[in-house]
């Protein structure tokens, strides 16, 4: 297993605030990743918070858990049902406020893969990510 890592960054012109809220809501990252994404268990403090469950894909859908969360400034998730042949997957937005008044999120994940698969998967993570956070501006 080779590990991977994809980044990507993206600035808004919406405030740090409205950013997270828009990021840390399970329902709207279908309009990100361009896949089902639904919420299936809740979190604390709020539905999206640490422990909130969502499983992303239709039939061989995964489930990623939010396992950290700092409001307006960052959220760690991690798959922890499905996702085979990937291990260790983590999942880190961080969020910043820009002089302008507006905000980029850094996006990061990080997992281990067989070579070929993981340099597939890692690109067309990056490619889905990079044009769906597009769509929430």
């Amino acid at each position: 297993m080779a590990q991977y890592r994809v980044e990507v960054a993206q600035d808004f012109k919406q405030p740090v605030a409205a950013t997270f809220k828009a990021l840390s809501d399970h329902d709207n990252l279908s309009k990100v990743l361009g896949v089902p994404v639904k919420r299936i268990r809740d979190g604390a403090p709020g539905v999206n918070g640490v422990g909130s469950v969502r499983r992303v894909g239709g039939p061989l859908a995964i489930e990623e858990t939010v396992v950290a969360l700092v409001a307006n400034k960052s959220i760690d998730y991690k798959i922890t049902r499905g996702g085979a042949p990937l291990r260790n997957h983590h999942g880190r937005l961080d969020f910043k406020a820009l002089p302008n008044a507006g905000s980029q999120v850094h996006w990061l994940i990080t997992f281990d893969a067989p070579p070929l698969i993981g340099a597939l998967i890692g690109g067309v993570l990056k490619i889905a990510i990079g044009r769906g956070l597009k769509r929430i501006d």
